[in-house]
């Protein structure tokens, strides 16, 4: 069963091996109160509640944000090492797919153009939920390989039990005789205990090497974000 679910967790975590997250900050504009205002959005490959709360914890490191209605403010934030006098807005929008994460701030108009410090930091915003999304990846795998690790242990161990069961079975056998029926039924079962165990062994050591290559490829994945 261990060798199973060991199985379908490979299949289900191929094709997000295969994903190289691109992190493209754009100009947008969004609603707030009622006003248009100008800000930077990037689109991210995930799900509403999982941009909104790593949305909300990554802006506490740059003020005390404020639920007001459906967006995030925060007053006077610091901004590349500065202290902004004018107001952080950030909000979300979910299609399909994926999470529309914008910040935006009072002062971000056409006419005062790009706010580059404003662009960087919807940009560290992408990467460090990217990362973060990464790194649960990564933890997950470890996880699985730590479970087969053990059941490859387990296996090892049982192996030399049964390979020591064998040692003494055959030494009975020369004592004795009269039991040499029975001796043999013993020493068939056994073997063949032997051998399904040596199958188990090979079958786990190819999941283990799977999932290695997996947690390579996140890491890899991780190392390619920027």
């Amino acid at each position: 069963m261990m060798v199973v679910k060991v199985f379908f967790f490979l299949v289900l975590m191929a094709p997000l091996a295969s994903i190289a997250q691109a992190v493209d900050v754009k100009p947008e504009t969004a609603w707030i109160d009622g006003a248009k205002m100008n800000g930077y959005q990037v689109d991210l490959i995930a799900s509403s509640e999982e941009v909104k709360t790593s949305l909300s914890r990554f802006l506490k490191s740059i003020g005390k944000p404020k639920t007001s209605g459906d967006h995030l403010e925060i007053v006077e934030p610091t901004i590349a090492g500065k202290k902004a006098v004018n107001m952080l807005y950030a909000t979300s929008k979910t299609s399909g797919q994926t999470t529309a994460a914008w910040l935006g701030t009072s002062s971000a108009s056409e006419a005062t153009g790009p706010d580059r410090e404003l662009q960087r930091l919807v940009y560290d915003f992408a990467v460090t939920f990217y990362r973060e999304k990464i790194q649960l990846q990564i933890d997950e795998s470890l996880r699985a390989l730590q479970a087969v690790e053990k059941q490859q242990a387990r296996l090892i161990n049982q192996h030399k039990e049964l390979n020591n069961k064998i040692d003494n079975n055959g030494k009975e056998k020369i004592a004795l005789e009269k039991a040499l029926v029975q001796n043999k039924a013993d020493l068939e079962d056994l073997t063949r205990k032997l051998a399904s165990n040596g199958q188990a062994q090979d079958s786990v050591a190819v999941a283990a090497e799977q999932i290695r290559k997996v947690v390579e490829m996140h890491r890899e994945r991780q190392r390619k974000v920027k």
